[in-house]
């Protein structure tokens, strides 16, 4: 049943999933082509050539060449604080609904006028909703693959709290160097966040 679950996911994530242990994305992997026949092939001959590239396992001079710049750095801090805001929103309409109805049946059908501007408003709300659901699919994607840790969640969860806050007031215990840690949450999020078009690919400075 949850192999079945698994498969019933989104299937950009599964084939990732199946090709994260692959040479697949490593700036090291060539594509050669001869007679019609076309062949992978490692430059560095860490990996011997395949038409396949399920057959090549990734080794440890794996190298995607993708670094965070200052840029993407900002985008995804921008992309954590709208999901934490999002993420508190959700649970205070979660607990509201335990002691109270969301709509009254009398006034169920009723439509509240609405002027440009809140239309504007609620179709800028609609598109941040949007970026977080995303953000929660895939940080739960990843915890669940083993690319974000416990520590780095932590790390995420710290950070976006004080920054929320506006104070450096909370700290975790689950984590050792709460600042280089969510660094490395940030940058393990990176590579998903550019095929997901979250973040956009800036040249670094």
């Amino acid at each position: 049943m949850r192999a079945c679950w698994r498969d019933a996911r989104d299937p950009m994530l599964v084939l990732m999933e199946r090709q994260e242990k692959t040479c697949l994305g490593c700036e090291q992997l060539e594509r050669s082509r001869w007679s019609g026949t076309t062949k992978y092939v490692c430059s560095i001959g860490a990996q011997k050539a395949s038409t396949d590239i399920n057959e090549m396992q990734r080794c440890k001079k794996y190298s995607d060449g993708v670094n965070m710049t200052l840029d993407q750095s900002q985008q995804i801090e921008e992309l954590l604080l709208n999901w934490y805001r999002w993420q508190i929103c959700q649970s205070d309409a979660d607990l509201m609904a335990l002691w109270y109805k969301p709509t009254d049946r009398t006034c169920r059908e009723v439509e509240i006028p609405s002027d440009e501007e809140e239309l504007v408003e609620q179709s800028y709300q609609w598109i941040d909703d949007q970026e977080a659901a995303q953000m929660e699919t895939l940080m739960d994607d990843l915890s669940h693959r083993g690319t974000l840790t416990a520590e780095m969640r932590a790390a995420i969860s710290t950070s976006m709290r004080n920054k929320q806050n506006g104070h450096k007031v909370w700290s975790s215990t689950r984590v050792l160097g709460q600042h280089h840690v969510y660094q490395e949450a940030k940058q393990a999020m990176l590579p998903m966040l550019i095929l997901r078009n979250l973040v956009k690919i800036t040249e670094p400075v």
